[in-house]
């Protein structure tokens, strides 16, 4: 592949990210001046909490997953990201360290891109600014959700929805994160989690293995998602 099949195979990707979705081609191309391009290695650690924000990456080739540590030590996979999947952009925007592992969970190819570039274009063009704004206004919106379910929604509620939210891949689609980790995420004990986890087994809407949940009925799980979402005369933090 020559730099000319290079760049556009850089930008069909980023034009499909939200973070860069709308961008005209030159406008892309001038943000990729600066990036270059690197292999990751199955089980290599991209990036460490704590660790400075100066770069964020796109996945062109392969999964990564996010780790974090559980309060005894033990690393636990938050989520798992694809093709496109842009990570390490909120520590590139806010110059804070990383606040999670990510570990390559394949081979594959990274589009690596520098704080400097960003901050340059932030200070330059205020529609990329505008942009960032909107994707951390996303998050924030996302945040808050999460916050709903976690205070209005009863546990399998709160499961289905997560599943479904961290669900990636091919159909069946899978997310590959352990028992306790969905525990962590939807409030709930590793007990509670595998219950229910089991229940649906038996129903057929999921298949288990160690460290991953297959979603094998997407419309039963979206349906046990969807049940409780409103409640007759219940409050949203949601703007």
């Amino acid at each position: 592949m020559n730099a000319t099949e290079t760049r556009a195979n850089w930008r069909a990707i980023l034009s499909k990210t939200k973070l860069f979705a709308g961008f005209a081609e030159p406008e892309l191309d001038r943000f990729l001046t600066h990036a270059r391009e690197r292999k990751m290695r199955r089980g290599e650690v991209l990036l460490r909490a704590g660790d400075p924000g100066d770069s964020m990456m796109a996945i062109l080739l392969g999964e990564v997953r996010i780790m974090l540590a559980d309060d005894q030590g033990r690393d636990q996979i938050i989520n798992t990201l694809g093709l496109g999947a842009v990570f390490g952009e909120m520590a590139l925007f806010d110059g804070k360290p990383r606040s999670a592992d990510v570990v390559a969970a394949t081979n594959g190819r990274l589009l690596v891109i520098e704080r400097g570039p960003v901050q340059a274009l932030l200070a330059s063009d205020p529609r990329f600014a505008a942009r960032v704004i909107e994707i951390l206004c996303g998050r924030l919106r996302d945040t808050l959700v999460q916050l709903d379910a976690m205070l209005f929604q009863d546990v399998a509620t709160r499961l289905a929805t997560s599943l479904l939210g961290f669900a990636h891949g091919a159909r069946p689609r899978r997310v590959d994160m352990t028992q306790a980790a969905l525990g962590q995420a939807v409030g709930a004990s590793r007990e509670i989690v595998n219950k229910r986890l089991r229940a649906w087994e038996a129903e057929g809407i999921v298949g288990l293995s160690p460290g991953r949940v297959l979603l094998l009925d997407e419309a039963a799980l979206f349906s046990r998602g969807a049940a409780q979402n409103t409640q007759p005369g219940g409050k949203s933090l949601s703007g």
